[in-house]
This record gives C-alpha cells, structure tokens and sequence, in this order.
C-alpha cells in the first residue's frame, strides 16, 4: 500500500511536466500549421492556429510577432500593432518587428506626435528597452551575487584597496539594474491599447452624452488610465486625455 502511496505521489508531481510537454507540442504543431498557412496566403487559418497557441498559455515573441504580420496581411491595422508591441515586450531589441511596427503605422490616419520630454527621460526611456523585464532581472542577480562575493572576499583578505574598488563598481552596477528593473517592471504594469474599430469617438467623459473631443482612428495607440462602465480613461503620447468605449480596442 505504501508503494502504491508513493508512486501516485510521483505521478501527481510529474503530472505538471507531462502536461507542460503536451501543450508544448501541441504549439508546435499549430506553429507550423500557421506558418505553411500563412506561406499559402490562408491569413484567417495562420491567425486561428496562432491564437490557438496562446490560448494555451503560451507566450512566445516569434508567435506575437507572426500574428502581427499576419493581421496586417488581412489589413487589420490595430490588431497588428497590438501583436508587434506584444512581441517587443519580450524581445524590445528585435529589429524586424520594431520595423514592421514603424512601417505599419504608415498606414494609420493619426499621426500623433509625441510630447516632448527632457533628454534624461530620453535616455531612460532608451535604456529601459535595451532589455526585457527577465533579462533585468537577471543581470541584477548577476551583479548582486558578484557584489556579494567580493564583499565577503574583502573581510578575509588583507589588501583591499583593488577589491574595494571592483567592489563599487558592481554595487554601482547593482543599483542601476536594480532600479532600472523596478522602474521596467513599474511602466509594463501599466495598461496599454489600441484602436481596432475603424473609427471610435473620443469623449470627456465615460459616455455617450458627453462632450466630443476628437475622432479617433484604427491604430491609434493610447495608455490606459482608468476604467469605468465599459470605458477606458486614456492618455495619446501627445499628452490629450479621452474616455474611448471599451468595446472599439484591444488592450496589449
């Protein structure tokens, strides 16, 4: 009995892998699927297999940005910029989709110029989309165990003077990954969008009754400040603020 014990133990811990290689599989197979679809011009077939695959749960840049490729292929502007800003949030250095991104928005009636802001915020701004949140993540690991080894080095070793200094760069090292991953993690936890509707109109307030503040078109991209009945408070990078319904985007 006991044995029996232990081997259903060991099936319910193994039961997370086996599940976790099924559904990996299965996204290859639907990953492939896609990509013959989309070779053959079947968007509609490539974007189901695609949509397919997150809906397993799976995250995965290349699949974000195929599907971005093939929603602009079926003229879906705002669908498309979602799935590439989706895609850079996983990998932002990715040159083929910061280009697509680029070369899409040629096609989009706003032109939203944003506002302007100190050159410090600009190369905070750079900096924080050099990486994703992971790899911050991990290079803060990598610098505080190495700020922690030579710390501990320096209590038992007699010169220090050499030590001290690899030890402050590190640290100095440690803080600037540290904060830049606090401040990565911060402005990903904010809510981004898109317009998929072909027009939406852009209000003072959360509802049909208030005022008309400008028309807005499909693949414009806003922040998303609140939430209310089915309507979104948003903030373009011009600085204008709206409520947009809920119903006219897809939030990233």
């Amino acid at each position: 009995m006991r044995e029996k014990i232990v081997i259903f133990g060991i099936l319910v811990l193994l039961l997370p892998l086996f599940e976790a290689n099924a559904d990996a599989e299965s996204a290859n197979v639907l990953f492939k699927k896609g990509n013959q679809s989309y070779e053959e011009g079947k968007f509609d077939q490539a974007i189901e297999a695609y949509e397919s695959i997150l809906d397993l749960g799976i995250k995965n840049f290349r699949v974000f940005h195929n599907l971005g490729n093939a929603h602009f292929r079926q003229n879906q502007l705002g669908k498309a910029i979602a799935n590439y800003r989706r895609a850079l949030v996983l990998e932002p250095r990715d040159e083929d989709t910061k280009a697509n991104l680029s070369f899409i928005k040629l096609f989009t009636l706003d032109k939203i110029e944003e506002q302007k802001i100190n050159p410090l915020s600009n190369m905070l701004d750079w900096f924080l989309n050099l990486w994703s949140a992971d790899e911050f993540a991990l290079l803060t690991s990598f610098f505080y165990t190495l700020s922690m080894t030579l710390g501990i080095l320096m209590i038992f070793k007699r010169s220090r003077r050499y030590l001290r200094l690899v030890f402050a760069t590190f640290l100095a090292l440690l803080l600037i990954f540290g904060s830049s991953l606090w401040a990565k993690i911060y402005f990903d936890s904010l809510d981004h969008g898109v317009v998929i509707s072909p027009q939406v109109e852009v209000r003072s307030g959360p509802g049909e009754d208030y005022i008309l503040q400008f028309t807005g078109h499909e693949g414009l991209d806003f922040r998303v400040d609140e939430e209310k009945e089915g309507w979104y408070r948003i903030s373009l990078p011009n600085g204008i603020k709206g409520w947009i319904p809920q119903e006219a985007v897809e939030i990233i």
